[in-house]
């Protein structure tokens, strides 16, 4: 029969030892890691100021602990490397852009921010200054007088017609019908500024009637005075045709009323208008005189209506809006003059962040 032959390998020493080695060096490896091993703790990003806006100085912090070394990514392609909790950085456009933020290499954290175009500034003295009554009588020419330093041009537009009205500095207006007239003029060509004000005309007065023989009183004959007392004629039966006038009433001037809206009702028609779906004009109706520079006070900080209902159209359609609202109204007619406003709106990719207005 055939025997069976068996090969038998020999592993080198030095095969043996390089092979030790490694695991030595493995298992202290793992045991160094393990020992310095520290798990990731919960922390968040937070800006600082509202001003999220191009340009502007946004400055970043976080709550993060027990770190040597945070890497910032601003999301418009510029990162920075800091030993401390915060760091500033701006914005070259508008847009959304994700924070990211790692701490050591290992812990990572997201925020996602909103910055909006820089305000325009508008130049005071390419607004007209107008003078002009309150009121007007139809049929009755007025005077509309602008006393602007730097106007070179003027349209005029008085509220009866689409058209201009008139391109003087100076310019005479007759009324053809009453009620509420809202009077706009643009200088210099520049309608990002026009200013608007409201008139109020009233009906044409009564024409007084023609002096006739028969409503002119005659000469008033009086009693002489020897005449006896006891049987002189009395003054109407002397003039029988001379009418006793009394003074004739003043007609007290009509009063506007404008619509009496709620606050409650007030903040949907604003939530309605996130996203530009409403036009400014709609709120017109609601503010005495119409003007949409009535003051309101926006967290705490004094703008205008205009520039307020800017920043509610620029919210975005997903994004959600909080608004507690007071308004304040004339008493006699209803008009706001005032408004109170606590804004604020929930962002980011979970909506779990809110920011102010």
């Amino acid at each position: 029969m055939q025997k069976k032959q068996f090969m038998v390998f020999r592993l080198d020493d030095n095969v043996i030892i390089t092979l030790l080695a490694v695991c030595i060096l493995a298992s202290l490896a793992f045991v160094v890691r393990f020992k310095n091993y520290k798990p990731c703790t919960d922390f968040m990003i937070k800006t600082v100021g509202p001003n999220l806006r191009v340009g502007a100085i946004v400055r970043f912090e976080t709550d993060a602990s027990d770190f040597k070394r945070l890497h910032w990514d601003f999301g418009d392609n510029q990162r920075s490397v800091t030993e401390v909790a915060s760091v500033m950085h701006s914005f070259d456009s508008p847009g959304d852009y994700t924070i990211t933020l790692i701490a050591d290499g290992k812990c990572t954290e997201y925020k996602t921010i909103t910055i909006y175009d820089a305000p325009e500034i508008i130049d005071s003295t390419l607004i007209a200054k107008v003078v002009m009554p309150a009121t007007a009588e139809v049929d009755v020419p007025v005077l509309f007088k602008d006393t602007s330093s730097r106007a070179s041009s003027w349209e005029w537009r008085f509220g009866e017609t689409a058209n201009v009205d008139g391109n003087l500095r100076n310019q005479y207006y007759t009324y053809k019908t009453p009620g509420w007239k809202t009077i706009s003029v643009v200088i210099n060509g520049n309608m990002k500024t026009p200013l608007v004000r409201k008139i109020f005309v009233t009906p044409k007065a009564p024409a007084e009637l023609p002096r006739t023989a028969a409503n002119t009183p005659g000469p008033v004959i009086r009693p002489r005075v020897n005449d006896d007392p006891q049987t002189a004629p009395l003054p109407q039966q002397l003039n029988p045709g001379t009418p006793v006038q009394s003074a004739p009433t003043p007609t007290p001037e009509p009063v506007v009323m404008y619509p009496d809206v709620a606050a409650a009702d007030f903040n949907q028609l604003l939530r309605s208008s996130a996203g530009g779906k409403r036009p400014i004009g709609a709120f017109s109706k609601y503010f005495c005189e119409g003007n949409m520079n009535t003051t309101v006070i926006l967290n705490g900080k004094a703008t205008t209506f205009q520039q307020f209902f800017q920043k509610v159209a620029a919210v975005k359609k997903g994004d959600k809006l909080s608004l507690t609202t007071t308004l304040y109204k004339n008493k006699q007619n209803n008009c706001v003059n005032k408004i109170d406003v606590i804004g604020k709106v929930k962002t980011g990719m979970l909506g779990m962040s809110w920011r102010d207005l």
